[in-house]
């Protein structure tokens, strides 16, 4: 019986964890303050995930075959500036807190949500919409909005620190930057 609650405990234990992580960060974002956000980002995963994203919305507005070859660096090299502004200190910043990278697009429009760390949900709906593997942790936010407008937040264990590995934005958002990165083009 002793080995089962200790069982019992450790299971929610691993399992609360990825949101003391979470909450971390939530605290970091709606505070704004960038030194806490810095050490619970993994600023080069976080910027291939965005990046793989961009280039997917940008090769399919584009009509562009997204390969490994030349036309996939091309479309890489035109993504990574653009990703490189987003993910800068003050500009991640915002853009946790917004959904929107306000330094590179200017303001937020009123129809894209915000991912709302203030409202995370109730213990149950973030248990529900959560994904867990051993070392990752994925969350849709805001809960009460349907799929296509959440952003899709990935906390990865490195070291015993739960850090933001990716970001998955709506369609919204990434055809608005898929667009830009046309018009830069």
């Amino acid at each position: 019986v002793a080995i089962i609650l200790v069982l019992i405990v450790l299971f929610l234990a691993w399992s609360a964890w990825p949101f003391f992580g979470l909450f971390g960060l939530a605290r970091a974002v709606q505070s704004g303050d960038i030194a806490k956000i810095e050490e619970r980002v993994d600023y080069p995963a976080l910027g291939r995930s965005l990046s793989g994203q961009v280039l997917a919305t940008y090769a399919r507005l584009s009509g562009l075959p997204l390969d490994r070859g030349l036309v996939g660096n091309l479309a890489s090299a035109i993504a990574d500036p653009l990703v490189t502004k987003i993910i800068s200190r003050l500009a991640l910043a915002q853009f946790l807190q917004n959904g929107w990278p306000t330094p590179v697009l200017g303001d937020r429009p009123p129809s894209i949500p915000a991912p709302n760390w203030n409202a995370l949900g109730d213990v149950w709906q973030l248990y529900a919409n959560a994904q867990y593997g051993l070392r990752d942790f994925s969350l849709r936010l805001p809960v009460t909005e349907p799929r296509a407008r959440q952003y899709r937040v990935t906390l990865t264990l490195e070291g015993l620190t739960w850090k933001l590995t990716g970001f998955e934005l709506p369609d919204e958002v990434l055809e608005r930057l898929a667009r830009e990165l046309l018009k830069q083009k």
